[in-house]
């Protein structure tokens, strides 16, 4: 018999993250994986768009990724490439079997 904490991993490959529910395929440091994008999420953390004091806006990104589709543990600060773009992580949070990940950037 399967522990809920592994019903719960087999639920996020076989649901979370198919490509006919939630997730889409995205270009992360030069491979495609699939993730799940939430804009909704980072609108309601007030991550989303916000000018600064001079004007220029930042642009983060919320995603979802399992853990098996990076080569290394992501760590605040570092470099990701998110579709062609870079970005530095502004935050992780890790749980069963993946991670929420908010890439910060500036929109000119």
């Amino acid at each position: 018999m399967r522990s809920f904490k592994d019903q719960l991993e087999k639920d996020f490959d076989s649901t979370f993250f198919n490509m006919n529910e939630f997730a889409e395929l995205h270009n992360i440091d030069g491979k495609e994986v699939p993730v799940v994008v939430d804009n909704d999420t980072l609108l309601a953390l007030n991550l989303g768009k916000n000018a600064d004091s001079d004007g220029i806006f930042e642009d983060a990104k919320l995603f979802f990724i399992l853990k098996k589709y990076l080569d290394s543990e992501p760590v605040i600060g570092q470099i990701m490439d998110f579709d062609g773009e870079s970005y530095p992580i502004g935050n992780i949070l890790e749980d069963f079997g993946g991670y929420t990940i908010i890439l910060r950037g500036n929109e000119s």
